[in-house]
C-alpha cells in the first residue's frame, strides 16, 4: 500500500471508530443502503443483489443509491423499494471530473460527503445497513456520515474496508456480478438469483421496439435478423477500430433478410454514420433513442455487435446471442470474458497470450454468422 492509500485510509479508519457502529449484524433491518453511484454498465451487471437482498429481507426497504444517468436501470425494478440519487464525484465517467485518488479529487468527494443534499437525505432515511458495492474510502465515509451502523466493503480494491464490519475480498478471477452476490452471502442469504443482469419492460415499450425495427430499412418477405450494433464506448482504447466496424457492417448489410441498427448516444452520431457506410439496410439510431428504448431494441434484436460496454450487459439480461469484440486495452478476451461474460451466448474476440493482435473485420465475419446462424 503506498503511503498516500495508506495516509488516506488511516482517516477511513479513524472516522469509522468515531463513526455510529453495530456490535452485530442487524437481525431485522427496516431499510438496506446500496451503494452504486457508477457507470450504466457497473449497475446492470449487480442488479441481482436487489433481488437477493429482497428475499433475505423481505420487510427491509432496498435502497439503491445511483446516479441521476442511472435512473431509467432500475425503473418497473420490483426489488427495489427506493432510488436515492448520489451524483458523487467518484469512479464514474458521468460527473467525476479528477481522479478519485488525487488530492483534489478527494477533497471534491469529502465536499460532497459534508455538504450535499443527497448525502443529508441518505441520512434522514436511517438505513441500518450499508453496502458499497465498489469499495471505496468515499463511499465508507459517505455511510459513516449518513449513520449506517452496518457497513460492507470491498478489501483489496480501492481502500475503505477498515471502515466496515464485513468485507468481501476482491478476486480479479470471480465474475463482477456473482462477485455483488457476495455481499447477500455475507448477510447469511443462500438463494441466490442467477448472476444476469436484470431490466424490466413494459409491455408497450417491446411493442414500440418490434415496431422500430419493422420500419427499419427495405421490407422485405423473407424472415429478417435483426442485427444490433454499438461500436461506441468511453475510452477508445477499449474499442474495436471503427474501420473495422464499417467493414463488418459492409458484409453483414448483403444479406437480404439482414437488418441493422447502429446505436449508442448523441456523441456517437459521427462514428454511426461511418460505420454504417451507404447501406440501405443499415440505420443509424445514435442520439435518437432513449436509454430505456436501446434496452427494448437489444430485447427485440436477434444479435449483438458491441465492445465490452453497457450493451453487453444489456444483452445479457434479455439471454441474446452476442459478440464482443475488444480493442487493444485489453490482453486477454479470456480474462475479461471470465469478468464480464455470462455463458456460451456471449463470445469475446481479442487479443490472447500467443495471439498479440485485434481480430480483423475479416476474421470477425465468420464467426459472427456462426454464431447468430446467418450461415
Amino acid at each position: 500500500m503506498s503511503l498516500k492509500r495508506g495516509f488516506i485510509e488511516s482517516i477511513v479508519r479513524g472516522a469509522g471508530c468515531l463513526g455510529t457502529s453495530a456490535a452485530k449484524q442487524p437481525e431485522n433491518p427496516s431499510a438496506i443502503f446500496v451503494l452504486r453511484n457508477n457507470d450504466i454498465g457497473d449497475l446492470l451487471i449487480i442488479t441481482p443483489l436487489f433481488e437477493a437482498l429482497k428475499r433475505l429481507f423481505p420487510r427491509a426497504q432496498i435502497i439503491a443509491g445511483i446516479g441521476s444517468w442511472n435512473q431509467d436501470v432500475l425503473r418497473n425494478n420490483p426489488w427495489v423499494d427506493r432510488v436515492l440519487q448520489i451524483n458523487a464525484p467518484w469512479h464514474n465517467k458521468q460527473i467525476c471530473k479528477y481522479p478519485h485518488n488525487s488530492p483534489r479529487g478527494f477533497v471534491k468527494s469529502l465536499n460532497y460527503i459534508l455538504t450535499s443534499d443527497e448525502g443529508r437525505q441518505l441520512k434522514s432515511l436511517h438505513c441500518d445497513i450499508g453496502i458499497d458495492i465498489l469499495g471505496s474510502p468515499e463511499g465508507s465515509l459517505l455511510m459513516i456520515r449518513a449513520g449506517i451502523p452496518w457497513r460492507l466493503g470491498v478489501n483489496g480494491y480501492a481502500g475503505g474496508y477498515s471502515a466496515c464490519q464485513q468485507n468481501i475480498m476482491f478476486d480479479e478471477n470471480i465474475q463482477v456480478g456473482r462477485a455483488a452476490l457476495r455481499f447477500a452471502e455475507c448477510l447469511g442469504a443462500a438463494n441466490l438469483p442467477e448472476s444476469r443482469p436484470q431490466l424490466f419492460l413494459a409491455e408497450s415499450e417491446k411493442e414500440q421496439a418490434v415496431k422500430a425495427w419493422n420500419g427499419l430499412g427495405r421490407q422485405n418477405a423473407a424472415p429478417l435478423k435483426r442485427i444490433l450494433i454499438a461500436p461506441g464506448g468511453g475510452f477508445v482504447e477499449k474499442c474495436w477500430p471503427r474501420e473495422d466496424y464499417q467493414k463488418l457492417v459492409a458484409e453483414l448489410a448483403r444479406r437480404s433478410n439482414t437488418r441493422i441498427a447502429i446505436v449508442g448516444g448523441q456523441s456517437d452520431y459521427e462514428l454511426g454514420e461511418f460505420v454504417k457506410g451507404a447501406s440501405a439496410q443499415v440505420t443509424n439510431l445514435c442520439g435518437k433513442t432513449s436509454l430505456r428504448e436501446t434496452f427494448a431494441l437489444v430485447w427485440a434484436a436477434d444479435g449483438i455487435i458491441c465492445n465490452g460496454s453497457m450493451i453487453l450487459h444489456t444483452a445479457a439480461a434479455f439471454d441474446k446471442p452476442t459478440v464482443v469484440v475488444l480493442g487493444k486495452a485489453f490482453d486477454s478476451a479470456q480474462k475479461h470474458k471470465r469478468l464480464w461474460g455470462y455463458g456460451a451466448k456471449d463470445l469475446h474476440l481479442g487479443i490472447e497470450p500467443g495471439r498479440t493482435r485485434m481480430f480483423t473485420a475479416e476474421e470477425a465475419v465468420p464467426i459472427i454468422n456462426s454464431h447468430f446462424g446467418l450461415c
